[in-house]
């Protein structure tokens, strides 16, 4: 049997069309092997994407490169780049395609490659799984009683501190 290790990502930037900003990323898990583990940088002159993808590499690397149990790393995040980049098989068809897209060159290709590779030191235990959760579900909320039920969600929490972490980055500390 599989054990599940649940870690929630986001990425944060300061940012207008196609300039470069402050900005910073998140990765929490709130039970990585019996602890609750949150990891978050902040850096200069990035983009949004960039950190979202930042987010799902740390998740990886923070997995051991060994273990001895079957591991399935379920991430959730509220990047419909990252994770469509998974669920719709793009990161396959991008690299069969010399990592080029319909646009030329994929966007962010070093820290997917580095994402190729810390998920091929895993692959002997680790079967990763990606899932879209919606962001800021309760901030959009108009609704007391419905902020109150979207708040008991575990998922819609890990996300909101991911999403934290994140953004307390983009002002701090950048590197």
């Amino acid at each position: 049997m599989k054990k599940d290790i649940l870690a929630y990502t986001d990425g944060s930037a300061v940012v207008a069309g196609k300039n470069k900003g402050n900005g910073g990323f998140g990765t929490y898990f709130p039970d990585l092997f019996g602890e609750r583990r949150a990891f978050s940088l902040g850096f200069k002159e990035t983009k949004t994407g960039e950190m979202e993808v930042m987010a799902l590499l740390y998740a990886i690397k923070t997995m051991p490169i060994a273990y001895s149990e079957p591991v399935r790393l379920i991430v959730y995040s509220d990047s419909e780049y990252v994770v469509k980049s998974f669920t719709e098989y793009r990161l396959e068809r991008w690299i069969d395609a010399g990592w080029r897209n319909s646009s030329g060159i994929v966007k962010n290709l070093k820290l997917w490659k580095k994402i190729v590779e810390e998920l091929d030191k895993r692959k002997s235990y680790m079967n990763l799984q990606m899932r879209h959760i919606r962001s800021h579900q309760v901030e959009k909320s108009k609704n007391i009683f419905e902020k109150k039920n979207l708040l008991k969600d575990p998922n819609i929490q890990g996300n909101m501190v991911a999403d934290r972490l994140a953004d307390y980055k983009r002002h701090k500390e950048l590197i």
